[in-house]
């Protein structure tokens, strides 16, 4: 089965979702947040192809959105298109919507897309083209501190029973590791300290144009900039959430930048986020030898903000956390992958980031 594809370039975005015909979709194919991004992507061109709708009869059945990025190959700089948020509607799955769209972009995009932080469903279908491979695998640490069943068993909130039953689970968890906590000691270096801030400043931007260290995805003081002027999450509750099928809000959400010292030295920081009790380190300039140091905040951190989940990708200090895994009640090797529809050269010498794509954004 054949649908009909509405393109939407990025110079046109803004007037689309103004217009009739995307206010008139049952689902919202993009946020107003996202749009806003998108436009201010200092990566983005006028000519972009960053929506594409699949209609039948005028109704939205599928969508795919895309944002421009930019790798570093060889010697030179490529752009190409970040997959972010693909949807089809559950009466039209399996009739392959979600690959027509996609061959399109493969076709606008000049064949350079890429693609991480996606749903097993979403990783077959990449598979299913015979166009994406593997450009890099986050070797990383997932660990459990205040686990809530409710959050990780589906059927746990089924009934009425069921949620009582499961809170009292939780209740008696929470109490468990807070004795366990008790008994936990970071063992700090006297020479290593840390500043908690919202969002990087002066001081984190000037060490990282300092930093000789050469990233994958060029994400630099521009980008950092953009992303966090334009997050794609709110904790204000929109009314467009209940059209969005993706993330846009959240009761809690909040990045973190921790500066990290060494004798009162600027060392560099490292940014991470927190969300619905859920911790994933994002962003690292810093030198390997402060990865114990770091590992020690993370844990201390997540003891006195009763974090439940803790996702680091980062291979240093997710080492480091394995070599300790006190006082986390279970930990275990996590981390997803990265893939291009084209290579990658001289990938080993250079830097693939946690919030590297949109990881960062979500």
């Amino acid at each position: 089965m054949k649908i009909d594809i509405l393109k939407i370039k990025l110079s046109e975005l803004e007037t689309f979702v103004q217009s009739k015909t995307f206010k008139q979709f049952e689902v919202a194919p993009i946020s107003m947040l996202r749009v806003q991004s998108y436009k201010n992507n200092p990566h983005g061109l006028p000519d972009d192809v960053v929506l594409y709708a699949g209609l039948i009869e005028n109704r939205l059945v599928a969508f795919r959105t895309l944002f421009a990025g930019l790798v570093q190959t060889e010697n030179r700089t490529q752009r190409f298109g970040w997959c972010s948020g693909n949807w089809v509607h559950p009466d039209f799955r399996r009739k392959g919507f979600s690959e027509q769209l996609l061959s399109e972009a493969f076709i606008d995009w000049n064949g350079k897309l890429m693609f991480t932080n996606y749903a097993p469903n979403s990783e077959k279908l990449y598979f299913k083209t015979g166009k994406f491979s593997v450009v890099h695998q986050f070797q990383g640490f997932r660990g459990y501190l205040f686990p809530k069943t409710t959050k990780l068993i589906s059927f746990a909130t089924k009934n009425w029973f069921t949620k009582f039953v499961f809170s009292i689970i939780d209740s008696l968890i929470f109490a468990f590791t807070l004795v366990r906590t008790w008994f936990y000691r970071s063992g700090s270096d006297a020479d290593i300290s840390f500043e908690v801030l919202t969002l990087p400043d002066a001081a984190c931007y000037d060490s990282l144009s300092s930093n000789p260290v050469r990233y994958s995805f060029n994400r630099g003081e521009t980008e950092l900039r953009w992303i966090f002027k334009f997050p794609w999450i709110t904790e204000n509750n929109p009314i467009e959430a209940e059209r969005y099928p993706f993330s846009l809000y959240a009761n809690d959400f909040k990045y973190y930048s921790v500066k990290v010292f060494d004798k009162n030295e600027l060392a560099g920081f490292f940014i991470f986020s927190v969300r619905g009790g859920h911790l994933k380190t994002l962003f690292f300039n810093l030198p390997g030898r402060f990865d114990q140091a770091v590992a020690g905040f993370l844990k201390q951190f997540s003891i006195n903000q009763k974090i439940e989940v803790v996702t680091v990708y980062n291979s240093g200090v997710a080492r480091q956390l394995f070599s300790q895994k006190f006082p986390f009640l279970r930990a275990k090797k996590y981390g997803q992958k990265i893939y291009s529809s084209f290579e990658i050269k001289n990938q080993q010498n250079h830097h693939f980031q946690d919030g590297d794509g949109d990881v960062i954004f979500t």
